[in-house]
């Protein structure tokens, strides 16, 4: 799971701010926009950078020292916009307070990945065991075979890296709603929730989990896995006052599916007016609301 954060550069910049995230070499500007930043005469470019570490905090200052942005009398007002919405600027803190300042708006990408897998156990059936519980896996009748037969995360814009199994990561503002979309539309079943303590441990919630009932304690799932077949999804909650620009999301998930699936989608899609962004053959693409990009292609 890579950070991400929002850059204000000046317009005139924005090429030598790419050129600066790129040097970190495992960040990327994965999306750049004309904004406004001081004032409709100075145009300003919002840059949406994502990394792997925190590396390119680092080229940020060393590029901003050598034009003098980092002085609070600087012509050039750099800025970082985090998350939570809250923005920094780099002649505001120095590197090593803006990266706590991004580790404590993001606790989830160092605290999830290495972790969050840790409370799953693996059941090997057809051993002599005296387990009712293992007996009751080992003889149970497997899943039904999924209608969806394969899934491309290279252009996914997180992924999350557990037993050996990848879940592409999409944020949402509550979980409850995401996991009946996702579920209407591909199928996929919620299988774990995690949620992560005051002390950024992560601990499994009870199956019967209720989201009203959550709600109202304020203990609410912080991440939802959900699955159907090939297709993992772990659903990240962001937070009712996040802010999350889902019309701005770079995130591009592809799935092969049975031809009826592919039609029963496809349907959907057009009723519920989500926007098909491309329709040839059997291969279309949509955006859903939460912003992802679904690249569909049927097995014909």
């Amino acid at each position: 799971m890579a950070y991400r954060f929002l850059l204000e550069v000046p317009a005139t910049l924005s090429d030598d701010a790419n050129v600066a995230v790129a040097t970190a070499g495992d960040a990327q500007v994965l999306v750049g926009r004309a904004a406004h930043g001081l004032g409709f005469d100075d145009p300003y470019a919002n840059l949406t950078v994502a990394a792997h570490s925190l590396r390119v905090v680092n080229t940020l200052y060393e590029w901003a020292g050598e034009i003098g942005a980092t002085r609070p009398d600087s012509r050039f007002q750099i800025g970082v916009v985090l998350h939570s919405g809250q923005r920094i600027g780099l002649h505001d803190t120095d590197a090593p307070g803006l990266v706590a300042a991004i580790r404590r708006d993001q606790p989830w990408v160092e605290h999830s990945v290495p972790r969050i897998g840790d409370h799953e156990r693996e059941t090997v059936a057809g051993l002599n065991t005296n387990d009712p519980e293992a007996d009751s896996i080992a003889s149970r009748d497997p899943e039904p075979r999924s209608s969806i037969t394969g899934v491309n995360l290279i252009d996914a814009e997180d992924e999350l890296s557990m037993s050996g199994r990848n879940y592409a990561v999409i944020q949402v503002h509550e979980l409850a709603p995401a996991e009946r979309l996702y579920s209407e539309i591909f199928g996929l079943t919620a299988g774990s929730r995690m949620r992560q303590d005051e002390v950024d441990a992560w601990e499994e919630l009870d199956a019967d989990y209720d989201h009203e009932g959550a709600s109202r304690d304020n203990a609410e799932a912080d991440v939802s896995l959900m699955h159907n077949g090939p297709l993992l999804v772990a659903l990240l909650r962001a937070g009712r006052a996040a802010r999350l620009d889902y019309a701005g999301i770079n995130n591009q998930i592809g799935v092969a599916m049975t031809a009826e699936a592919a039609a029963q989608v496809k349907a959907l899609v057009l009723m519920r007016g989500y926007t098909l962004l491309t329709a040839a053959g059997g291969a279309f693409s949509f955006r859903d609301p939460f912003g992802v990009v679904w690249g569909i292609r049927s097995d014909m």
